[in-house]
């Protein structure tokens, strides 16, 4: 691979490149958004590269190596916020991938059913029990699932890859400056709004300003 023969920040920039071909052609795979993430630490694009591992967090939850790295990226940086409630709620959220929530609720949903139509022919009692227990299980994953549609699906995310990137309070130039400070590569924030070639972005503590879009990664 690219990676491998890579020894220049021009080099594994190209690499990850070649990554981003595998993603575009329709792969959606953990492994390709880590090792792009790997690829753009190592040319010094620590935006992009806490993208990706963002990303890949998603279909890779417990990965050692993937948590190492993230942290590492986000190293001088705060997280993107205050852990929500609900994620208390559903404490298995981060021990498992987004497709597999998915996967996890249909074998459950078909194992309830089947439990619900043996009990009618076979041991009423205990399946009917068994059944119960499935069903609350799926409801579980399903409530689980549902969660991670929204903050992965519906939500949009964004990293500044720009280096110290002015954010302005509209979508021009000519607007003040929304921040005493301008916002530094690998800022994290959530998408409000985008038009004109700019993203209105949401920083931790609700702060909302205006960057060029080229200054950022939305994923």
């Amino acid at each position: 691979m690219a990676f491998d023969q890579a020894s220049s920040p021009e080099q594994f920039v190209r690499a990850a490149a070649l990554y981003q071909e595998i993603l575009d052609s329709g792969v959606v795979s953990g492994a390709v958004l880590y090792n792009q993430g790997n690829a753009f630490m190592r040319g010094g694009e620590r935006g992009r590269a806490l993208a990706c591992y963002r990303q890949a967090k998603r279909h890779r939850p417990r990965d050692p190596y993937l948590d190492a790295n993230l942290r590492n990226a986000l190293s001088g940086h705060n997280a993107t916020g205050r852990k929500p409630v609900v994620e208390y709620v559903l404490f298995w959220q981060d021990w498992v991938s987004y497709s597999s929530k998915f996967t996890l609720s249909s074998v459950f949903a078909l194992l309830t059913f089947g439990l619900a139509v043996g009990s009618l022919y076979l041991w009423p009692v205990v399946l009917k029990r068994c059944a119960l227990a499935a069903l609350l299980v799926t409801l579980a994953l399903v409530l689980s699932a549902v969660y991670d549609w929204y903050r992965f699906t519906h939500v949009k995310h964004g990293v500044i890859v720009g280096d110290q990137v002015v954010a302005r309070k509209g979508d021009g130039v000519s607007y003040e400056a929304a921040f005493t400070e301008p916002l530094a590569e690998a800022t994290e924030f959530v998408v409000s709004d985008q038009r004109n070639g700019w993203v209105l972005v949401r920083l931790t503590g609700a702060q909302e300003g205006w960057v060029r879009a080229d200054a950022v990664v939305i994923y």
